[in-house]
């Protein structure tokens, strides 16, 4: 009995041991899980994306009208017409066996449009392989050899061929839709990452590379993406991270693709907040580089900033070092003097050095750009650079206040050229005409605006007025304004406009917008500015001299 009462005692306590083991060991296994729970929910409030966003769905009405106009490309096709004929004349395995030039000696007998081209029908394909060898080199050494008084009778000839009326345009119903993802995310205590990915596309349509019109913002390059419609994709918009308080500093280095689109002023007409970083006036395209800030106080910032407009190098398939153009580079700095609820005082200064005529993209050209002969079709074509056309210099600046219900603003902007001297490509040099020494120019663009506050902020109208001068240029070509980059047009521009808030994220937009262009090449750095007023002038593309824009559209945010 006594034995069986030992067995007995030995059972119980290694039961209780047991279970208290199994308890400590559950205990252990419940610790180690909510670590790891509590492990799990700080990684993913610091590696989780938000997301983000608008949807925006609108209608237009565009109409426009064109003056009467020489045409540029037209009068470039004759021209190399005529050079054609007196090189297949002149040339020994040639000639002209059918007599089509009256005088092979007179320099008159290649000046006859009519004859000119019955020339190049004759002998169309004697043409076709001597246009095929012609260089823009070639053509300007034939240009500059060509004394003063016979290129003046030369042009008097063969003008009034090219000679186009004018005429009104009118797209009287214009759908687009616009889709814009915001990432944001945090990547450590000081490192945070953001991004936006783009879809913007015209109804009926979904192209990216339209046909060349003249204007920058129908070059299919990445400088323009995703202010002009295109196809329905979702491209890249911006993509950079910003490590803040470097060194327990209050500093700040961000790398990436730049928030460099729908600067101030413009976030006013949109009613929206402030998107981009340099001021919209001068600088609204999209572009890679770095931003180097200093907050010198919570009212005042200091930011030096880099980009790449053009990379000569890569993608180009120049294995010559003598062949490749110079990389353009931006640099500039943006200062936030003052910025409180109630006021803003910034100032954007940039220089663009070695700047190109182009940038990489696709384009589809009607003409030839050295023959001005008509293309074989909507041909896609890549796009390149052909020459570094000099410096640029641009600069702006805004004071924005808030009055009681009243938002106003008033920015004054100024740039200058520094060309190359004898640098020109097949449109042109910096302000200048090809075959023309570019020399420096200066421009300038004033621009005003105020807007009403209605029902707590809930419906806003509001009035803007642009004026910019003949030599006046910026980087806008993603400003999304379909006509032209209203911050761009040489000429005067009228903007009014109504926003109301059906709910707090749901937009309605009512606006007209109306331009007076007084010169041609608005958003162009690249040939001669020319007077619009009503006097034909030889233009490569025809010019609108008034257009206007009026839209309705609706915009869920989220």
């Amino acid at each position: 009995m006594k034995k069986l009462t030992v067995i007995l005692s030995l059972i119980v306590l290694a039961a209780f041991a047991t279970g208290a083991l199994a308890a400590k060991s559950t205990d252990d296994k419940i610790k180690d899980l909510e670590k790891q729970v509590r492990e799990l929910q700080t990684w993913n409030a610091k590696s989780k994306i938000k997301w983000g966003g608008d949807l925006r769905v609108e209608t237009h009405n565009i109409t426009g009208e064109v003056d009467p106009y020489f045409d540029g490309m037209q009068l470039q096709y004759l021209m190399t017409g005529s050079m054609f004929a007196q090189w297949h004349v002149m040339n020994p395995d040639f000639g002209d066996s059918k007599g089509i030039i009256a005088d092979p000696m007179d320099p008159a007998s290649y000046m006859d449009p009519a004859t000119i081209e019955r020339y190049i029908g004759a002998y169309y394909g004697d043409y076709q392989m001597w246009s095929g060898n012609l260089s823009f080199a070639d053509l300007a050494a034939a240009v500059g050899s060509m004394p003063p008084a016979q290129m003046a009778q030369f042009m008097g000839a063969l003008m009034p061929a090219t000679l186009q009326d004018g005429y009104k345009t009118d797209n009287s119903v214009l759908y687009t839709t616009r889709l814009r993802l915001k990432m944001q995310a945090d990547v450590s205590r000081n490192v945070d990452f953001t991004g936006r990915l783009s879809m913007y596309k015209p109804w009926g349509a979904s192209t990216q590379t339209g046909v060349f019109n003249g204007q920058a913002n129908t070059l299919n390059t990445d400088a323009n993406w995703p202010g002009t419609p295109g196809d329905a994709t979702l491209k890249l918009d911006r993509a950079y991270f910003t490590w803040k308080k470097m060194f327990g500093q209050p500093m700040y280095l961000s790398l990436g693709r730049r928030p460099s689109t729908d600067g101030p002023p413009l976030h006013y007409r949109h009613d929206e907040v402030r998107a981009g970083t340099p001021m919209g006036t001068i600088i609204d395209m999209q572009f890679d580089g770095a931003t180097f800030g200093y907050n010198i106080s919570d009212k005042t910032t200091v930011r030096a900033c880099y980009g790449l407009g053009y990379e000569s190098q890569y993608g180009n398939g120049v294995m010559d070092k003598d062949q490749a153009l110079k990389d353009a580079h931006f640099f500039g700095f943006n200062i936030d003097a003052w910025t409180t609820p109630e006021m803003q005082i910034q100032t954007t200064v940039a220089r663009a050095f070695d700047i190109t005529d182009g940038f990489n993209g696709q384009i589809i050209m009607p003409n030839n750009p050295v023959t001005g002969a008509a293309m074989p079709g909507p041909i896609v074509t890549r796009f390149s650079p052909s020459v570094n056309l000099g410096d640029f210099d641009i600069a702006s600046v805004l004071v924005a206040r808030r009055d009681g219900p009243f938002d106003w603003f008033v920015t004054g902007s100024w740039s200058k050229s520094h060309p190359e001297e004898g640098v020109y490509g097949p449109f042109g040099g910096l302000f200048s005409d090809p075959f023309q020494n570019p020399e420096s120019q200066s421009g300038s663009m004033y621009y005003l605006g105020a807007r009403y506050n209605f029902d707590n902020d809930k419906t806003k109208v509001g009035l803007e007025w642009n004026k910019g001068s003949q030599y006046w240029f910026n980087f806008a070509p993603s400003q999304d304004d379909l006509i032209a980059p209203k911050t761009s047009t040489r000429g005067t521009v009228w903007e009014g406009y109504l926003t109301h808030r059906i709910t707090r994220k749901f937009v309605m937009k009512l606006a007209y917008i109306s331009y007076d262009f007084d010169f041609t090449g608005t958003g162009w750095h690249v040939g001669a500015p020319k007077e619009l007023d009503g006097t034909p002038v030889v233009q490569g593309f025809p010019t609108y001299k008034k257009a206007g824009k009026l839209s309705l559209g609706f915009s869920a945010r989220f």
